[in-house]
């Protein structure tokens, strides 16, 4: 994993409740849909229930999915671009993630490994644990981290988190769905001025993009802890096309944080999110993976 690898789509598996007739239907759209964008790879989710992460109610019921492993490499078998698959680590045993991680390396993968998503959440085993049998296992699997700027907005740390997984084994790193410029903004000027004193480079960073088509998702991002600044919340409270309003404000907030991380040499990339049903939400993330591409290819 380099560089190199600058655009990216974001998917889920399909429900572990559908038939096998239907998984495979969605993975032929999903495919058909996939081979047409201009990506160097394709991300593939793995959910947990975060529900412990808050004692607010969730908008949307959790859904269980199956192994995002199987989907990327048997039900999309048909899609050639790499494929970088999450995997939650926290109901995971040792030997478990053992034999996902060969099964992945044998496929040719990358991997991002995602920790418990609170303290409070009852774990089988713990991220830095899990990097350690990464590291024994498949030490040259590509492995990325989660970087979450809200994390920085609270206390200033998630710049010495992300090298703490760097030296940990992880080469890329992918952002939390991002609406809030300034927030990212800070941790990637952070970022870059910790790495200058230390000598060492930024880590490649994928900034999601992720439209929102309704109140209802708007709500959910915030119960998942991305932080909408509140002159945006009203912004898609009061616009006409909500969906329309935040794909615009997304790209623009994109080609900002571009020209900032151009000018310091970080190597930014992006990753459209289609974690939606709804069809207008699917073809919103369409439409943004052109749009990010454009942007890309202005850049110096």
């Amino acid at each position: 994993m380099t560089s190199k690898i600058r655009l990216t789509y974001g998917i889920t598996p399909p429900k572990a409740s559908h038939s096998e007739p239907r998984r495979r239907e969605i993975a032929g759209i999903q495919a058909r849909r996939i081979a047409k964008l201009p990506v160097d790879a394709l991300v593939v989710y793995d959910l947990q229930d975060e529900s412990s992460r808050t004692e607010a109610e969730r908008p949307f019921p959790f859904r269980s999915t199956i192994d995002p492993l199987d989907y990327a490499y048997d039900y999309l078998s048909a899609v050639s671009a790499h494929k970088i698959v999450y995997r939650s680590v926290s109901g995971q045993d040792p030997k478990g993630l053992r034999s996902w991680l060969t099964r992945l390396a044998e496929r040719g993968g990358s991997t991002v490994l995602v920790g418990a998503p609170s303290r409070r959440h009852t774990s089988s085993l713990r991220l830095k644990d899990a990097y350690l049998i990464r590291q024994e296992t498949q030490p040259t699997l590509p492995t990325g981290g989660v970087v979450i700027a809200e994390r920085h907005s609270m206390g200033a740390t998630e710049d010495g988190r992300v090298l703490k997984k760097v030296d940990q084994g992880c080469s890329f790193f992918i952002s939390q769905a991002v609406y809030s410029l300034t927030a990212t903004k800070d941790l990637l000027s952070d970022l870059y001025f910790r790495c200058q004193e230390d000598g060492r480079a930024v880590p490649p960073i994928l900034v999601t993009l992720s439209p929102c088509g309704s109140q209802k998702t708007l709500d959910f991002m915030h119960w998942l802890g991305i932080d909408v600044p509140r002159w945006l919340r009203n912004e898609l409270h009061h616009a006409n096309d909500i969906l329309q309003k935040s794909v615009d404000i997304s790209l623009t907030a994109y080609e900002e944080l571009l020209a900032f991380a151009d000018e310091k040499n970080i190597p930014l990339g992006c990753n459209i999110e289609s974690v939606s049903l709804a069809k207008s939400e699917i073809e919103a993330s369409v439409e943004m993976v052109h749009r990010a591409a454009k942007l890309m290819n202005r850049a110096p």
